[in-house]
């Protein structure tokens, strides 16, 4: 670079020099041409006699050396010259000759031509008009000068340049090299010690050679390595404090980077997902957990989003953050990971559960026992009193529908412990067989009613399920009441059962109106209505799938429907075939 700068310079003024130099020349032989014509016109000219010019020509001496004198008429043949004593005289062809002839005194450079003796030379032209009364040109006096010593002492000075430049480049060479020297030691010293500091070698001090800048830029590398490990223990301080802090919560903490990989996962998230090693990546873990809650990996200016899913018996609440990098220029945002947050909100959901069905016992599940009693005690006043048998079937149904009323009452009154989650269901075995049978029969007055179907397809072994049988009862009796509320006259109503490797499964078919591909996916939400005003002309309250629901979930079972508009609908219970473990028996077992 110094190099490179010092040739740069002495180009530069080399050039400028040589360039002054020869416009200096250049002005010097101009005027000596200028007075040397101005000496022939005064004392050759001036005399009139032109027969007399050539003689008058030779006398005439000029100061400078090597100019030429000539005296040309208008149409530019020499008259007079200093070059030969006698005609023949030469002739010239000139551009300031030209100039000369259309009376302006003109100057001309790099004309080539033969000298006196036939070498050929370089000149400097100069040509000035002389005009008469009427300013006509009568005569042109051409002058010209030699040009190669002008332009040998231009080529020495040139030489002496170049010279002075290569003496400056050498010295500025070692120069450089000294200086180069002086700088490598400490910079190499600086570039070891930066790359060992890159390599986690915070432990190192280097030598302070000078007082300059690189002895300052040293002393603040010292400094800044020192800080560096203060704050490099200070970070690994931090970071044990929050990872002790993150195994020790609660909560539950999930961290995903930019490509979806687990950062971290801690203890707590661990045993809520009931995984011993969390290494799932983003999308193993909502695919894994079925969250499909519309939760994406990128949610766009989504601060967070909550989702709550099961985990065996267990509910949790994941809140999804992402966090950005904000560029130094603008605001674009790039995400660089999600963090997830587990809540274990079983208690909660559970509290909510009961309240549901307090809501769902009080709006509907009181009106059908209600129904069932009073028709068949209408069916005694009928006349059917008289045949004691029948009699007293009606009776027992009219019994067993009145401890059901008793049972939600029962509820009722206890409404004031489901916040504190004191509501059990009493599980037992019930064979399922026997239980549907009964289930027809107290059903069979309303299909009557309606010229309707309903029969049950008895399995070929016996089914036993674990279930509440008040609630098993209460769920059953509700899909078949719908299926024959919304199934016209002469329809047909099917009860059969099926297995899995799980599950029992208890369906219930009609062939009523059906359901549309719109409706279906709702028709367990609560005071949800397909057709709101045929349902609140029976009576319907848009409860009592929803509280079908809960209580299959309750039994860790769940209810599923199909249907097809205009053929008719099949609800399916599904009971699992152990006995399964509620949440309070769990919590039981583990206390």
């Amino acid at each position: 670079m110094y190099l490179g700068l010092v040739l740069i310079v002495m180009i530069v003024s080399g050039t400028y020099i040589l360039l002054s130099l020869r416009n200096i020349e250049m002005d010097k032989s101009r005027r000596q041409l200028e007075i040397y014509a101005e000496k022939i016109q005064e004392q050759v000219i001036g005399s009139g006699n032109a027969d007399s010019f050539q003689e008058n020509l030779q006398k005439t001496v000029t100061n400078a050396i090597g100019i030429q004198g000539n005296i040309l008429n208008a149409q530019g043949q020499t008259l007079a010259t200093t070059t030969a004593l006698q005609p023949p005289f030469p002739e010239y062809s000139d551009q300031a000759i030209i100039s000369g002839m259309n009376g302006s005194a003109a100057f001309s450079s790099g004309k080539k031509s033969t000298d006196a003796f036939g070498l050929l030379r370089e000149w400097l032209s100069y040509a000035m008009p002389i005009t008469n009364d009427q300013g006509d040109v009568t005569y042109i006096i051409y002058t010209r000068l030699d040009a190669g010593d002008m332009q040998s002492s231009l080529e020495q000075t040139t030489k002496t340049i170049v010279a002075a430049v290569a003496i400056a480049l050498f010295f500025a060479a070692v120069m450089s090299y000294v200086f180069a020297q002086t700088l490598t030691g400490p910079i190499l010293a600086l570039t070891k010690g930066a790359k060992n500091m890159a390599e986690g070698k915070l432990n190192q001090s280097l030598s302070v050679r000078s007082n300059d800048e690189i002895g300052q830029l040293t002393s603040s590398f010292n400094h800044m390595s020192s800080e560096l490990k203060k704050m490099m223990s200070e970070t690994s301080t931090q970071k044990n404090r929050l990872e002790i802090i993150l195994h020790n919560m609660s909560d539950g903490v999930i961290s995903f980077a930019g490509d979806g990989k687990l950062i971290l996962a801690n203890t707590a998230a661990e045993d809520m997902l009931h995984m011993e090693h969390m290494n799932l990546s983003f999308s193993q873990f909502i695919n894994k957990f079925d969250i499909t809650s519309g939760v994406y990996f990128d949610m766009g200016n989504e601060m967070s989003q909550n989702v709550t899913f099961p985990v065996g018996q267990q509910f949790i609440n994941a809140t999804f953050s992402p966090y950005y990098n904000i560029h130094s220029k603008g605001d674009k945002k790039d995400i660089e990971g999600v963090v997830v947050v587990l809540q274990d909100v079983t208690e909660q959901k559970k509290l909510d559960d009961m309240r549901k069905e307090f809501v769902a016992n009080v709006s509907h599940e009181l009106r059908t026992p209600l129904t069932t009693v009073k028709s068949y005690t209408e069916t005694l006043m009928d006349g059917v009193l008289d045949d004691r048998e029948t009699a007293m079937e009606f009776l027992s149904i009219i019994d067993s529908e009145s401890d059901r009323m008793a049972f939600l009452v029962r509820d009722l009154l206890q409404l004031s412990r489901f916040d504190n989650n004191q509501v059990r269901l009493q599980l037992t075995e019930i064979e399922m067989n026997a239980f549907l049978e009964t289930t027809v029969r107290q059903n069979k007055i309303h299909t009557e009613a309606k010229h309707q179907t309903l029969s049950f397809e008895p399995y070929p072994h016996p089914v036993i399920i674990y279930g509440d049988q008040d609630r098993v009862s209460q769920v059953i009796n509700n899909i078949v009441t719908n299926a024959i509320k919304y199934s016209l006259d002469q329809a047909s109503i099917h009860i059969f059962i099926t297995e899995d490797e799980n599950y029992y499964k208890i369906s219930v078919k009609d062939t009523g109106m059906g359901i549309t591909r719109e409706d279906l996916p709702r028709i367990f939400e609560r005071f949800y209505r397909v057709d709101k005003a045929r349902s609140r002309a029976m009576g319907g309250t848009g409860l009592g799938l929803a509280i079908a629901k809960e209580i299959m979930e309750g039994h860790k079972g769940r209810l599923t429907a199909e249907s097809e508009y205009g053929k008719g609908t099949t609800m399916t219970m599904h009971f699992p075939k152990t006995r399964p473990i509620l949440e309070y028996e769990q919590e039981e077992h583990t206390t």
